[in-house]
Protein backbone atom coordinates (compact mmCIF):
# COMPACT_ATOMS: atom_id res chain seq x y z
CA UNK A 1 0.00 0.00 0.00
CA UNK A 2 1.41 3.52 -1.24
CA UNK A 3 -0.54 5.02 2.04
CA UNK A 4 -0.96 3.24 5.34
CA UNK A 5 -4.43 3.62 6.75
CA UNK A 6 -4.92 6.14 9.40
CA UNK A 7 -6.00 5.30 12.82
CA UNK A 8 -9.94 5.05 12.96
CA UNK A 9 -10.39 5.11 9.21
CA UNK A 10 -11.77 2.02 7.47
CA UNK A 11 -9.33 1.14 4.82
CA UNK A 12 -11.75 0.61 2.20
CA UNK A 13 -12.88 4.42 2.14
CA UNK A 14 -9.38 5.10 1.85
CA UNK A 15 -8.70 2.75 -0.79
CA UNK A 16 -11.86 4.23 -2.67
CA UNK A 17 -10.46 7.68 -2.61
CA UNK A 18 -7.01 7.03 -3.46
CA UNK A 19 -8.68 5.16 -6.65
CA UNK A 20 -10.72 8.19 -7.10
CA UNK A 21 -7.63 10.48 -6.80
CA UNK A 22 -5.52 8.89 -9.19
CA UNK A 23 -8.25 8.47 -11.83
CA UNK A 24 -8.75 12.26 -11.40
CA UNK A 25 -5.14 12.82 -12.00
CA UNK A 26 -5.00 10.38 -14.84
CA UNK A 27 -7.61 11.82 -16.63
CA UNK A 28 -6.15 15.64 -15.79
CA UNK A 29 -2.85 14.30 -17.48
CA UNK A 30 -4.01 12.32 -20.55
CA UNK A 31 -7.50 13.81 -21.59
CA UNK A 32 -7.09 11.50 -24.99
CA UNK A 33 -8.02 8.47 -22.50
CA UNK A 34 -10.29 10.52 -20.37
CA UNK A 35 -12.27 10.69 -23.67
CA UNK A 36 -12.11 7.01 -24.36
CA UNK A 37 -13.70 5.73 -21.59
CA UNK A 38 -16.27 8.20 -21.21
CA UNK A 39 -17.16 7.06 -24.73
CA UNK A 40 -16.77 3.31 -23.72
CA UNK A 41 -19.16 3.90 -20.92
CA UNK A 42 -21.85 5.64 -22.41
CA UNK A 43 -21.90 2.56 -25.35
CA UNK A 44 -21.93 -0.10 -22.66
CA UNK A 45 -24.93 2.34 -20.91
CA UNK A 46 -26.58 2.46 -24.01
CA UNK A 47 -26.48 -1.06 -24.83
CA UNK A 48 -27.53 -2.26 -21.56
CA UNK A 49 -30.15 -0.03 -21.68
CA UNK A 50 -31.52 -1.70 -24.98
CA UNK A 51 -31.09 -5.34 -24.26
CA UNK A 52 -33.56 -4.42 -20.96
CA UNK A 53 -35.94 -2.87 -23.07
CA UNK A 54 -35.75 -5.09 -25.87
CA UNK A 55 -37.01 -8.02 -23.49
CA UNK A 56 -39.14 -6.27 -22.11
CA UNK A 57 -40.97 -5.43 -25.12
CA UNK A 58 -40.39 -8.73 -26.41
CA UNK A 59 -41.91 -10.50 -23.29
CA UNK A 60 -45.39 -8.19 -23.44
CA UNK A 61 -45.83 -9.26 -27.07
CA UNK A 62 -45.39 -12.70 -26.02
CA UNK A 63 -48.17 -12.33 -23.54
CA UNK A 64 -50.29 -10.63 -25.79
CA UNK A 65 -50.48 -13.47 -28.02
CA UNK A 66 -51.56 -16.19 -25.56
CA UNK A 67 -55.19 -16.47 -24.92
CA UNK A 68 -56.74 -14.74 -22.61
CA UNK A 69 -58.42 -18.11 -21.24
CA UNK A 70 -55.83 -20.75 -20.60
CA UNK A 71 -56.77 -24.62 -21.23
CA UNK A 72 -57.59 -25.93 -18.25
CA UNK A 73 -56.58 -29.54 -19.59
CA UNK A 74 -52.88 -29.36 -20.74
CA UNK A 75 -54.16 -32.49 -23.08
CA UNK A 76 -56.47 -30.22 -25.14
CA UNK A 77 -54.67 -28.41 -27.83
CA UNK A 78 -54.08 -28.05 -31.67
CA UNK A 79 -50.49 -29.11 -31.79
CA UNK A 80 -48.27 -27.66 -29.44
CA UNK A 81 -51.57 -24.78 -28.90
CA UNK A 82 -53.56 -25.10 -25.83
CA UNK A 83 -57.20 -23.71 -26.78
CA UNK A 84 -60.42 -23.35 -24.78
CA UNK A 85 -63.69 -21.70 -25.49
CA UNK A 86 -63.58 -22.49 -29.02
CA UNK A 87 -66.89 -22.31 -31.45
CA UNK A 88 -67.58 -26.26 -31.97
CA UNK A 89 -69.19 -26.67 -35.42
CA UNK A 90 -71.97 -29.47 -35.67
CA UNK A 91 -73.02 -31.44 -38.90
CA UNK A 92 -76.02 -29.51 -39.02
CA UNK A 93 -74.79 -26.39 -39.02
CA UNK A 94 -72.71 -27.41 -41.91
CA UNK A 95 -75.68 -28.59 -43.81
CA UNK A 96 -77.45 -25.76 -43.16
CA UNK A 97 -74.74 -23.47 -44.50
CA UNK A 98 -76.06 -19.97 -43.46
CA UNK A 99 -72.85 -20.04 -40.62
CA UNK A 100 -70.73 -19.39 -44.40
CA UNK A 101 -72.75 -15.92 -44.58
CA UNK A 102 -73.25 -14.61 -41.31
CA UNK A 103 -69.25 -15.04 -40.86
CA UNK A 104 -68.83 -13.10 -43.68
CA UNK A 105 -70.81 -10.13 -41.75
CA UNK A 106 -68.68 -10.81 -38.83
CA UNK A 107 -70.80 -11.42 -36.30
CA UNK A 108 -68.63 -14.36 -34.94
CA UNK A 109 -65.24 -14.74 -34.91
CA UNK A 110 -61.90 -16.58 -33.58
CA UNK A 111 -61.24 -20.86 -33.45
CA UNK A 112 -63.37 -22.56 -35.01
CA UNK A 113 -63.60 -26.39 -34.99
CA UNK A 114 -64.65 -28.93 -37.05
CA UNK A 115 -64.44 -32.18 -35.60
CA UNK A 116 -63.41 -34.99 -37.60
CA UNK A 117 -66.57 -37.06 -36.22
CA UNK A 118 -68.56 -34.68 -38.15
CA UNK A 119 -66.79 -34.52 -41.14
CA UNK A 120 -66.88 -38.15 -41.40
CA UNK A 121 -70.93 -37.43 -40.64
CA UNK A 122 -70.75 -35.21 -43.50
CA UNK A 123 -68.69 -37.59 -46.02
CA UNK A 124 -71.75 -39.86 -45.11
CA UNK A 125 -74.11 -37.44 -46.24
CA UNK A 126 -72.20 -36.62 -49.67
CA UNK A 127 -72.21 -40.38 -50.67
CA UNK A 128 -75.98 -40.78 -50.34
CA UNK A 129 -77.80 -42.13 -53.11
CA UNK A 130 -80.27 -39.22 -52.50
CA UNK A 131 -79.66 -36.42 -54.98
CA UNK A 132 -80.11 -33.45 -52.87
CA UNK A 133 -78.56 -34.83 -49.61
CA UNK A 134 -75.57 -35.71 -51.78
CA UNK A 135 -75.84 -32.22 -52.96
CA UNK A 136 -76.14 -30.19 -49.27
CA UNK A 137 -73.32 -33.07 -48.08
CA UNK A 138 -70.72 -31.64 -50.77
CA UNK A 139 -72.07 -28.40 -50.04
CA UNK A 140 -70.84 -28.48 -46.45
CA UNK A 141 -67.31 -29.63 -47.48
CA UNK A 142 -67.98 -26.17 -49.40
CA UNK A 143 -69.01 -23.93 -46.82
CA UNK A 144 -66.24 -24.84 -44.66
CA UNK A 145 -63.66 -24.20 -47.65
CA UNK A 146 -65.44 -20.52 -47.31
CA UNK A 147 -65.29 -20.27 -43.75
CA UNK A 148 -61.40 -20.58 -43.80
CA UNK A 149 -61.06 -17.32 -45.84
CA UNK A 150 -62.81 -14.77 -43.66
CA UNK A 151 -60.22 -12.32 -41.60
CA UNK A 152 -60.32 -13.00 -37.78
CA UNK A 153 -61.99 -16.65 -37.86
CA UNK A 154 -59.45 -19.32 -37.62
CA UNK A 155 -60.65 -23.18 -38.78
CA UNK A 156 -59.20 -26.02 -37.46
CA UNK A 157 -59.73 -29.74 -37.63
CA UNK A 158 -60.12 -31.80 -34.10
CA UNK A 159 -58.51 -34.89 -35.12
CA UNK A 160 -59.17 -36.67 -31.28
CA UNK A 161 -62.22 -38.68 -31.03
CA UNK A 162 -64.59 -38.26 -27.87
CA UNK A 163 -66.85 -40.60 -26.15
CA UNK A 164 -69.96 -40.94 -26.93
CA UNK A 165 -72.16 -43.65 -29.16
CA UNK A 166 -73.47 -40.92 -31.22
CA UNK A 167 -72.22 -37.91 -32.80
CA UNK A 168 -74.13 -35.50 -30.51
CA UNK A 169 -72.75 -36.99 -27.74
CA UNK A 170 -69.34 -36.56 -29.06
CA UNK A 171 -69.81 -32.80 -29.62
CA UNK A 172 -71.49 -32.30 -25.98
CA UNK A 173 -68.53 -33.83 -24.50
CA UNK A 174 -66.37 -31.97 -26.50
CA UNK A 175 -67.92 -28.58 -26.08
CA UNK A 176 -67.61 -29.35 -22.07
CA UNK A 177 -63.96 -30.60 -22.07
CA UNK A 178 -63.11 -27.05 -23.77
CA UNK A 179 -65.45 -24.96 -22.88
CA UNK A 180 -67.07 -24.03 -26.02
CA UNK A 181 -69.94 -22.81 -27.88
CA UNK A 182 -71.55 -25.39 -30.08
CA UNK A 183 -72.82 -23.89 -33.52
CA UNK A 184 -76.22 -25.57 -34.73
CA UNK A 185 -79.43 -25.63 -36.12
CA UNK A 186 -80.76 -28.76 -34.39
CA UNK A 187 -83.39 -28.43 -32.05
CA UNK A 188 -82.83 -31.26 -29.73
CA UNK A 189 -79.35 -30.57 -29.68
CA UNK A 190 -79.84 -26.74 -28.59
CA UNK A 191 -82.30 -28.43 -26.26
CA UNK A 192 -79.74 -30.96 -24.32
CA UNK A 193 -76.68 -28.57 -24.46
CA UNK A 194 -79.05 -25.82 -22.38
CA UNK A 195 -79.59 -28.51 -20.00
CA UNK A 196 -76.37 -28.93 -19.62
CA UNK A 197 -75.06 -25.59 -19.23
CA UNK A 198 -72.76 -25.55 -22.90
CA UNK A 199 -73.08 -22.73 -24.67
CA UNK A 200 -75.00 -22.64 -27.87
CA UNK A 201 -75.02 -20.55 -31.03
CA UNK A 202 -78.46 -21.38 -32.80
CA UNK A 203 -78.11 -20.15 -36.44
CA UNK A 204 -82.53 -20.57 -36.40
CA UNK A 205 -82.37 -18.24 -33.52
CA UNK A 206 -80.69 -15.64 -34.85
CA UNK A 207 -82.16 -15.90 -38.28
CA UNK A 208 -85.87 -15.68 -36.42
CA UNK A 209 -84.01 -12.47 -34.07
CA UNK A 210 -83.25 -10.85 -36.94
CA UNK A 211 -87.02 -10.79 -38.88
CA UNK A 212 -88.91 -8.27 -39.34
CA UNK A 213 -92.01 -8.04 -36.57
CA UNK A 214 -95.46 -7.87 -38.46
CA UNK A 215 -97.78 -5.89 -36.03
CA UNK A 216 -101.17 -6.95 -35.42
CA UNK A 217 -103.26 -4.36 -37.44
CA UNK A 218 -100.38 -3.81 -40.36
CA UNK A 219 -101.01 -4.40 -43.81
CA UNK A 220 -98.93 -7.31 -45.88
CA UNK A 221 -98.60 -8.33 -49.30
CA UNK A 222 -99.10 -12.37 -49.77
CA UNK A 223 -99.14 -14.88 -52.48
CA UNK A 224 -101.18 -17.95 -51.22
CA UNK A 225 -99.18 -21.40 -51.85
CA UNK A 226 -100.97 -23.97 -50.16
CA UNK A 227 -104.23 -25.15 -47.48
CA UNK A 228 -103.95 -24.53 -44.08
CA UNK A 229 -104.60 -27.48 -41.27
CA UNK A 230 -108.22 -25.43 -41.71
CA UNK A 231 -109.64 -25.97 -45.27
CA UNK A 232 -110.75 -23.06 -44.87
CA UNK A 233 -107.25 -21.26 -44.23
CA UNK A 234 -104.76 -20.14 -46.83
CA UNK A 235 -100.86 -20.33 -46.21
CA UNK A 236 -98.07 -17.88 -47.49
CA UNK A 237 -94.78 -17.11 -46.81
CA UNK A 238 -92.92 -13.68 -46.40
CA UNK A 239 -89.35 -13.28 -48.23
CA UNK A 240 -87.82 -13.79 -44.81
CA UNK A 241 -88.95 -17.57 -44.88
CA UNK A 242 -92.16 -16.75 -41.93
CA UNK A 243 -95.04 -18.20 -42.52
CA UNK A 244 -98.18 -16.63 -42.50
CA UNK A 245 -102.00 -18.44 -42.05
CA UNK A 246 -104.65 -16.20 -43.70
CA UNK A 247 -108.01 -17.32 -42.34
CA UNK A 248 -110.71 -18.08 -45.60
CA UNK A 249 -107.57 -17.80 -47.84
CA UNK A 250 -108.69 -21.41 -49.18
CA UNK A 251 -109.91 -19.76 -52.41
CA UNK A 252 -106.63 -17.56 -52.85
CA UNK A 253 -104.41 -20.46 -53.90
CA UNK A 254 -102.10 -18.45 -56.15
CA UNK A 255 -102.77 -15.44 -55.80
CA UNK A 256 -101.19 -12.34 -54.56
CA UNK A 257 -103.59 -10.56 -52.28
CA UNK A 258 -103.01 -7.80 -49.17
CA UNK A 259 -103.33 -9.40 -45.26
CA UNK A 260 -104.02 -7.58 -41.89
CA UNK A 261 -102.32 -8.93 -39.39
CA UNK A 262 -103.69 -10.06 -36.65
CA UNK A 263 -101.39 -11.48 -34.34
CA UNK A 264 -97.46 -13.28 -34.32
CA UNK A 265 -96.79 -16.19 -32.42
CA UNK A 266 -93.22 -17.56 -31.55
CA UNK A 267 -92.85 -21.16 -31.80
CA UNK A 268 -90.10 -23.62 -31.66
CA UNK A 269 -89.40 -23.65 -35.24
CA UNK A 270 -89.71 -20.00 -35.76
CA UNK A 271 -92.11 -17.56 -36.37
CA UNK A 272 -95.44 -17.43 -37.36
CA UNK A 273 -98.63 -14.81 -38.12
CA UNK A 274 -101.92 -14.97 -38.69
CA UNK A 275 -104.07 -12.39 -40.54
CA UNK A 276 -107.06 -11.54 -42.68
CA UNK A 277 -107.94 -10.83 -46.16
CA UNK A 278 -108.90 -7.63 -46.35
Amino acid sequence: MLIPPEAGVDSVIVKVLITLMAGAIGFAIFPDIARRVRALTTNFFNFIVHRVSSEVSSQIVRLRGQSAYPATDGSSGIGSVSITRPLILDTSAVIDGRIADIAKTGFISGLILVPRFVLGELQQVADSKDDLKRQRGRRGFEVIEELKKNKGIRVEVWDKDQSGKLVDDKILNLAKSLHGKIITTDFNLNKVASLANIGVLNVNDLSNAVKALALPGEEIEIKIVHLGKDTSQGVGYLPDGTMAVVAEGADQIGKTITVEVTKSLQIPAGRMIFGKKI
